[in-house]
C-alpha cells in the first residue's frame, strides 16, 4: 500500500514442467501441492498485499500476512491479516495482528513478515497510517501458538511501505539483529524485536527491502522512482550505510499509481526485489521492466542479476521468464535462497489470456519458479487452476487494487509462495506446499471408483487417477462417488467433481437409492414453453412450473387465442375469454377486473364473465392460469 503520489480443477498436484533459459535445466525433484486458502476467516472481504516467512531453524512453523478488510462495513477498514501453521502447512489459523491500542486506526496495511534462521523466531509488522499511527511489530517464539502483543517500533506520522529481515549480528555469530527498513529509514532491534532505535536514514527512494547476509551484512534494495535499481549497504549492523549502489538501469520507468502497461485498471509500482544466498553471500536481484511495445501494449518481463562481491559488480541483466506469442506481462515477484543456494520465485503472469494492455478485466496467474544453478536455468510452476480477473477485487472503488507486492517463504526443503488470487470471485490469500529435493515418495492415488493405491505421482497420472502428495492409502480418504441426478431424469454413479452439468445435483450414495426428479415444464415468455430442469429453465430466463409438469397448460398465453372486454352503459364488464383448443374444458379460471377477482367456468374452448357495476377503465386480465395479456374495458 504506497501512499507517495509520485485448467483441471480435478489435479491434486501440479506434473508439468517447464524450461527458461540457455543453460541445462535443474533436476530436482519438485512437487507442488494445491493451493490452499489461508485467509479463510476473512470470508468474502478484500485481501491483498501478501507476505510470508519461514526458517530452516524451525521448518514446520511459517507465518503469513496480507492488507485485510475483514472488518469493513459501510467503509473500508484496513487490518493486517496473519496465518500461522505449526505443522509444515497441512494446518492453518488465522487471525488479525494489531499494533498496541494506542496506536490503532482504520488502515494499517503494508504487512511484512521476518524469521531467524538461528533462533526460529518468527515475525510480522505493518503501518498504522494515523497521527498517532506508525510502524509496529509482533514476535512468536519457536514453538509458541500465538504471536506476543505487539509493540511499536517507530511512532509516526509519515511511514510507508516497510520490509523486514532478520539474521546474525555482524560481530557476534550467537546473537540475531532484526531490521525494518522504510520510507524513513532503517530500524533495527538487537533484542529481538523488543525494543527498537531511531531510524538511520537510507535517502530518497521506496520499496526499501533489507537483506541480511551470512556475516551479517546488511543489504537494503529500493527504487529511486526513475531508472535506478539501486541498493545500499551496512557491514557493522546498519551503524554506517553506504551511498547508492546501482544494480541496474531501468529501460522503462512509470510512477507508483500508474497501471497502464499492464491489462486490468490496477497499479503496478516498478519496486526492485533482493536475495542473498546463506552460504556464500552472493546476491541476487529480480525486477521487471518493459522489453518491447507493439502499439499501445507494453510486453513486461522479469530481469535477472546477480553479483558474487557483495555489491560491487553485476551481471548484464537478461529476463528468465518464458513467455508465449504474444507475450504477456510478469511482475510483482518475491525472490528466497535456500540454505542450499536454490533459487525459489513467485510472481503474476499473463500468458494464458490475449488481451490488450486497456482491457478493464485483465487475466493472471500465479507461478511458481525454481533454480538450482545460480539462476542460469529456470523451473516454472502454475499455481492457479485457472486465471483469475482483476476486476473481482473486492472493493468498490473508481479503480481495482490487488496490492503492490507478493510474498514467498522457504524452510528445509519447503517452499511457501504466498500470494492474491480472486478466481473465487473476491481477492482471497492462497499458498501452495511445494517440496524440493530428495527421492521421489509414493502417495495417496485416488480413482473415479473411490478406490486408492499408493503410487508414485507419475505413475498414478498415467493410471488415470489423483496424486495427493505426503499421504498415503491408510490415512487419506478418497472422494466416493455417488449419485448424480441430471435435468433428463437420468442418474450417474460419479465423483461430486464430476457433476458440473448445468442443472445436475449430486448426493452420496447411489443411483439405486436416488430419486432422480424428473425436468418440467419452464415458461420462457408466454407464449414459449421448452420441458428443461430448475438450474437451466431459471438461465433462460424462465418460470419453472414443477418436476414432472408438461408444457400442455404450462405457458397460458400460449393457450389463449382472444380475451375481449367490454362495458355497457349500466357499468357492467363482460368479459370473453376464447382458447385455441379445449384443453381447459370444464376447468375453473379467474378474470381480474381492476383490482376485483372473479371465478367463471370454461365450456370446451371458451370462458363468459360479467360483473359490475365499474366506473372509468378497467384493465381485464386472467389471473389464474397466469397470462400477462390484457384488455382494456371503458365504463361510463
Amino acid at each position: 500500500m504506497l501512499r507517495n503520489g509520485k485448467h483441471s480443477t480435478r489435479g491434486a498436484w501440479l506434473s508439468a514442467w517447464v524450461f527458461a533459459g540457455c543453460a541445462a535445466a535443474a533436476s530436482a525433484q519438485v512437487e507442488v501441492g494445491p493451493q490452499v486458502r489461508i485467509d479463510v476467516a476473512g470470508g468474502t472481504f478484500a485481501a491483498n498485499e501478501t507476505t510470508m516467512a519461514a526458517s530452516d531453524a524451525n521448518p514446520l512453523e511459517v507465518t503469513g500476512a496480507w492488507n485485510d478488510w475483514r472488518r469493513s462495513g459501510g467503509g473500508e477498514v484496513i487490518n493486517m491479516g496473519v496465518a500461522l501453521t505449526l505443522d509444515g502447512g497441512t494446518t492453518w489459523s488465522d487471525f488479525l495482528v494489531r499494533p498496541p491500542s494506542g496506536n490503532q486506526s482504520g488502515v494499517e496495511g503494508d504487512p511484512m513478515t521476518a524469521a531467524d534462521p538461528r533462533t526460529g523466531y518468527l515475525w510480522v509488522g505493518a503501518i498504522s497510517f494515523a497521527g498517532n499511527g506508525g510502524v509496529y511489530v509482533a514476535r512468536k517464539a519457536p514453538g509458541a501458538a500465538n504471536f506476543e502483543a505487539s509493540v511499536m517500533a517507530r511512532a509516526t506520522s509519515g511511514a510507508d511501505k516497510c520490509w523486514m529481515a532478520a539474521g546474525r549480528a555482524h560481530d557476534n555469530p550467537n546473537a540475531t539483529k532484526v531490521y525494518i527498513a522504510y520510507n524513513e529509514g532503517l530500524l533495527i532491534s538487537s533484542d529481538l524485536g523488543q525494543t527498537w532505535g531511531s531510524p538511520r536514514s537510507l535517502g530518497s527512494g521506496i520499496g526499501f527491502l533489507p537483506r541480511v547476509g551470512p556475516n551479517g551484512e546488511v543489504y537494503v534494495a529500493y527504487w529511486d522512482f526513475e531508472s535506478g535499481v539501486l541498493m545500499k549497504r551496512s557491514f557493522d549492523g546498519g551503524n554506517s550505510i553506504s551511498g547508492a549502489i546501482r544494480i541496474a538501469t531501468r529501460m522503462d520507468t512509470w510512477g507508483t499509481q500508474d497501471g497502464s502497461r499492464f491489462p486490468g485498471t490496477f497499479r503496478v509500482p516498478p519496486m526492485n526485489y533482493l536475495a542473498v544466498d546463506p552460504n556464500d553471500g552472493t546476491l541476487y536481484c529480480v525486477y521487471f521492466d518493459t522489453t518491447s511495445r507493439s502499439g499501445n501494449n507494453y510486453n513486461v518481463d522479469l530481469y535477472f542479476t546477480k553479483s558474487t562481491d557483495r555489491g560491487d559488480n553485476w551481471t548484464t541483466p537478461r529476463v528468465i521468464n518464458t513467455d508465449n506469442t504474444p507475450p504477456g506481462d510478469q511482475f510483482f515477484p518475491w525472490l528466497e535462497v535456500d540454505s542450499e543456494g536454490r533459487l525459489h520465485m513467485h510472481f503474476f503472469d499473463s500468458r494464458h489470456t490475449n488481451q490488450n494492455d486497456d482491457n478493464v478485466h485483465g487475466m493472471f496467474d500465479n507461478y511458481y519458479a525454481y533454480s538450482e544453478d545460480g539462476g542460469d536455468s529456470w523451473l516454472e510452476f502454475r499455481l492457479t487452476p485457472n486465471s483469475w480477473d482483476s476486476d473481482n477485487d473486492g472493493l468498490n472503488r473508481g479503480s481495482q487494487f490487488i496490492g503492490d507486492y507478493s510474498g514467498l517463504a522457504v524452510a528445509g526443503d519447503l517452499v511457501f509462495p504466498c500470494y492474491l488470487s480472486d478466481q473465487n470471485g473476491d481477492s482471497d490469500t492462497f499458498t501452495n506446499v511445494i517440496e524440493v529435493g530428495g527421492e521421489p515418495q509414493p502417495g495417496a492415488c485416488c480413482f473415479d471408483d473411490g478406490s486408492c493405491l499408493d503410487l508414485f505421482r507419475e505413475d498414478c497420472a498415467t493410471q488415470g487417477g489423483l496424486w495427493h502428495f505426503r499421504t498415503d492409502c491408510g490415512t487419506y480418504n478418497c472422494p466416493q462417488p455417488g449419485a448424480c441426478c441430471y435435468d433428463d431424469g437420468t442418474c450417474a454413479d460419479i465423483l461430486e467433481m464430476d457433476c458440473t452439468a448445468p442443472g445436475s445435483s449430486w448426493s452420496s450414495g447411489d443411483c439405486g437409492s436416488a430419486q432422480c426428479a424428473p425436468p418440467g415444464a419452464c415458461c420462457v415468455t408466454d407464449d414459449d414453453c421448452q420441458v428443461l430442469g430448475p438450474v437451466a429453465c431459471e438461465a433462460a430466463g424462465g418460470d419453472f412450473n414443477g418436476h414432472g409438469s408438461s408444457c400442455g397448460n404450462a405457458c397460458p398465453c400460449d393457450k389463449v387465442k382472444r380475451l375481449k372486454a367490454n362495458c355497457s352503459l349500466s357499468g357492467t364488464v363482460k368479459v370473453v375469454v376464447k382458447f385455441k383448443d379445449a384443453s381447459y374444458n370444464g376447468q375453473r379460471i379467474r378474470i381480474a377486473i381492476g383490482s376485483a377477482e372473479f371465478e367463471t367456468g370454461v365450456l370446451v374452448d371458451k370462458a363468459k364473465l360479467a360483473a359490475g357495476p365499474f366506473s372509468g377503465s378497467q384493465t381485464v386480465r386472467l389471473v389464474s392460469p397466469a397470462c400477462n395479456d390484457t384488455a382494456t374495458a371503458t365504463c361510463p
